[in-house]
């Protein structure tokens, strides 16, 4: 008996007329115009015999009873043995049937008025040209589409004054935005709830000693209407792990700059108005950051001359005469005692041993902290007085936070920098403790001799105590480490840090002791404030403090590994290193940061 499907059979008896099968078994089963009895041959010979009968209609002949069984089907007139398969299977089985099916196509031509239906629907298409000739006469238009700028686009599109929906998706934007602040703030402020005693207690010298410094400013800012443009970037400096925001110098000022003071009580400056400035400081406040002001205290422009023609009898709400001024002083002719520092030669040098000049001072102090809302100081040219009157501000108007510029040159032998820097940081701390240390200083000791170091020197960063090099090898809580500020870079560039190593250099400070500061410039224009990011964020989850205990393990011409507190080691270079080649590093570390050649950063876990 031979096994067919019955599209063959459909095939054989009407080849011309299409076959469709939905199965027998199925729904509805369409074979060809002459009657068939189809017979389901597990029952053949039982009583209950299935039995399908295809009854004529007027155009095809379709089965009217249900069928049980859908495996093997008789059609008794040639006794001719079905498998099947399903629909898919009766038509697709033989490929000589799929074949003839589709090259002889429906049984009937397409009628007119379908052809015409379907010819106005379809695309017009040009006609097909047979060659270059045709294609150049043809009159045919080309699609022509529209320009860019006359479609509509809905980057491009504005909100209509009114829309719901714009304002529904404003509004809903200012509640997101307002939930991200309060979900900061009460983080914030469990993050405090959570911290020691010690972590809490504020000293002028080291503030939480947990601080990082942001130089919120460089030497053109005064050509802006600067509290207006910083104050917007105190979400983001507080998000970033800023702790502190040192602000320029706030008083009027002969340089716009802020650096020559005349009327300390006048502080509609060049960077912007009283009122600016306190909703600068209000800003920061709002995101948990110290606002630090830039007071000049070692010298004082005049507002006229005097019967000499000597620029020494000062105005405003201070009205000191020549007995404010050193005697010293060679362009100024002061009538007061001799300097206690170094002369600044651009100004009248004030001198600091007059009673009423320190209680002028301290009243003022005290006003920028309770009137204005400063909290701490940085104190320019600290060369120029005694540390002991910085002292006597400093406990009078008891700032979070205090730092001195006490800035001079570095030991050099043959245009080299010399590796002994011991005499240049013993100078800086001899500052530290005329204040008694309630002031820390930058370190710029330890600036100097980065500069060197990482230029595959990195034997510079260990002194002969195994200790580091700068102010933060002897004193680190007192010592505040920068690469660069508004006089040595900017634009004015006395001692830039170099541009390619700048990395380098951050990933140093951050991970070290000391309190680091941050330059403007570097977070907002160099295009690394991610990557100082990165590092603060290993600085805070290591507990790096101004304390922080230093342990070099290598310091060579090939680069520098050291560990910083119990949990966070620093590589330093291109060499291979990692925390498994060092046998005297116990434990198990996990790699934090990696930058290649830079750097590299391990966790303890």
């Amino acid at each position: 008996m031979a096994t067919i499907s019955v599209a063959d059979i459909a095939f054989q008896t009407h080849p011309h007329h299409l076959f469709v099968s939905s199965g027998i078994g199925g729904s509805k089963s369409y074979v060809s115009p002459k009657k068939y009895t189809l017979n389901c041959r597990k029952h053949f010979n039982s009583k209950s015999l299935c039995r399908k009968c295809l009854h004529k209609s007027d155009r095809m002949f379709k089965s009217s009873n249900f069928m049980c069984c859908t495996v093997e089907i008789a059609i008794s007139e040639d006794s001719i043995t079905v498998d099947n398969g399903g629909r898919l299977a009766l038509v697709v089985d033989d490929d000589s049937q799929k074949s003839k099916l589709l090259s002889d196509g429906p049984r009937r031509e397409i009628p007119d008025w379908m052809a015409r239906r379907i010819g106005s629907v379809r695309p017009k298409f040009p006609p097909k040209k047979i060659d270059i000739s045709e294609v150049n006469t043809s009159k045919f238009k080309s699609l022509e589409l529209p320009n860019p700028s006359e479609v509509w686009s809905i980057a491009k599109a504005k909100p209509k004054d009114g829309d719901t929906l714009i304002e529904h998706v404003i509004e809903k934007e200012l509640i997101e935005k307002k939930r991200k602040s309060l979900e900061r703030a009460l983080q914030r402020k469990t993050i405090q709830w959570q911290k020691t005693p010690e972590e809490i207690k504020l000293e002028p010298g080291t503030g939480t000693g947990r601080e990082i410094v942001f130089q919120g400013f460089n030497w053109e800012s005064c050509r802006k209407k600067w509290y207006m443009d910083l104050a917007p970037k105190a979400a983001d400096l507080s998000r970033c792990g800023i702790t502190a925001v040192w602000l320029p110098p706030p008083t009027e000022s002969v340089a716009p700059q802020g650096y020559m003071p005349s009327d300390l009580y006048n502080l509609n400056s060049a960077y912007g108005t009283q009122e600016e400035l306190k909703h600068c400081i209000e800003e920061m406040h709002n995101h948990h950051l110290l606002a630090l002001g830039d007071v000049v205290l070692n010298h004082r422009c005049a507002h006229k001359q005097s019967e000499n023609g000597v620029w020494n009898i000062f105005g405003g709400k201070l009205p000191w005469g020549p007995e404010a001024i050193v005697c010293d002083d060679p362009n100024f002719q002061g009538r007061g005692n001799p300097s206690s520092g170094d002369i600044f030669h651009a100004a009248p040098n004030i001198d600091h041993s007059q009673d009423f000049v320190r209680n002028d001072v301290k009243r003022w102090l005290n006003w920028l902290r309770n009137n204005i809302g400063y909290d701490g100081w940085r104190l320019d040219f600290v060369r120029g007085f005694s540390g002991g009157y910085v002292k006597e501000y400093i406990e009078a108007s008891n700032p979070a936070f205090a730092i001195g510029e006490y800035w001079d040159s570095m030991a050099y032998e043959g245009g080299n920098l010399c590796y002994n820097q011991d005499a240049h940081r013993q100078r800086v701390i001899n500052w530290i403790n005329a204040t008694g240390g309630t002031s820390s200083a930058f370190d710029v000791t330890t600036k100097g001799i980065l500069h060197s170091a990482l230029h595959n020197e990195y034997w510079r960063l260990i002194d002969p105590a195994g200790k580091p090099p700068g102010v933060m090898g002897w004193w680190p809580s007192r010592a505040v480490t920068f690469l660069e500020n508004h006089d040595t870079g900017s634009t004015q560039g006395h001692w830039p840090f170099p541009r390619d190593k700048l990395m380098q250099g951050y990933a140093y400070i951050l991970t070290h002791p000391g309190t680091p500061v941050v330059f403007y410039d570097h977070f907002y224009d160099f295009g690394i404030h991610d990557v100082i990011t990165e590092l603060i964020e290993a600085r805070k989850r290591a507990g790096i403090h101004c304390r922080s205990v230093v342990k070099i393990y290598h310091a060579n011409s090939d680069g520098y590994v050291a560990q910083i507190g119990d949990t966070l080691v620093i590589k330093l270079g291109h060499f291979d290193w990692n925390p498994s080649k060092q046998i005297d590093l116990h434990g198990t570390w996990q790699k934090f940061l990696d930058k290649h050649s830079d750097y590299q950063i391990w966790f303890r876990i």
